[in-house]
């Protein structure tokens, strides 16, 4: 004698009730995963400007690129003195291209060795930044020299470091304003 099984299966009412709470925690969890995602990024980009600021720094130190008679004096004096909200580009920028003294000398083959690349044969998309910049920007890696010339700062104009994902300028501020802005950077 066979016994037949009831096999309905789940109800149309059941598999609607499923979607729906499955529609809720996507709409509650999406945000926050992009929200992280983006805080990732702005990760990876606050390393490359520690890094850059740590291959500037012992480049700068350097005792072969402070005797070099090439373009690294223009590095060495552009990063050690003093002059309040000026900005110097770290890669190749369409709007103030770099001579080729300045690009291959002794101070950027150093900055390159630890790097792993030439910044400066880079253009800004090619330095494979990640965060998302300010709306119609493109994020452009910066020196900025304190007020004394003893220290500088690498920061990222056009970002935010928030990771709210709208980036803003800093432009030509101070060395001092960098803690209260968003953008990304290293001291």
């Amino acid at each position: 004698m066979k016994r037949y099984r009831n096999n309905k299966g789940f109800s149309l009412v059941e598999l609607i009730i499923v979607v729906a709470i499955i529609a809720v925690l996507v709409g509650v969890l999406a945000p926050q995963l992009i929200r992280y995602v983006e805080k990732g990024k702005v990760s990876a980009d606050t390393e490359f400007c520690d890094t850059l600021h740590s291959a500037i720094t012992y480049a700068l130190m350097d005792y072969d690129v402070q005797t070099a008679t090439d373009g690294s004096t223009h590095w060495i004096h552009e990063l050690t003195r003093p002059y309040p909200g000026y900005t110097l580009p770290l890669c190749d920028i369409d709007t103030s291209p770099l001579p080729v003294q300045y690009r291959h000398c002794k101070f950027t083959e150093t900055v390159a060795e630890i790097m792993g690349f030439n910044p400066w044969d880079c253009t800004p998309e090619e330095l494979g930044l990640l965060s998302t910049p300010m709306s119609g920007y493109v994020l452009e890696p910066y020196a900025l020299v304190n007020d004394t010339g003893t220290a500088f700062a690498v920061l990222l104009d056009y970002s935010d470091r928030t990771g709210n994902r709208d980036g803003v300028m800093f432009g030509y501020d101070h060395y001092q304003n960098l803690e209260d802005s968003k953008v990304i950077y290293i001291k």
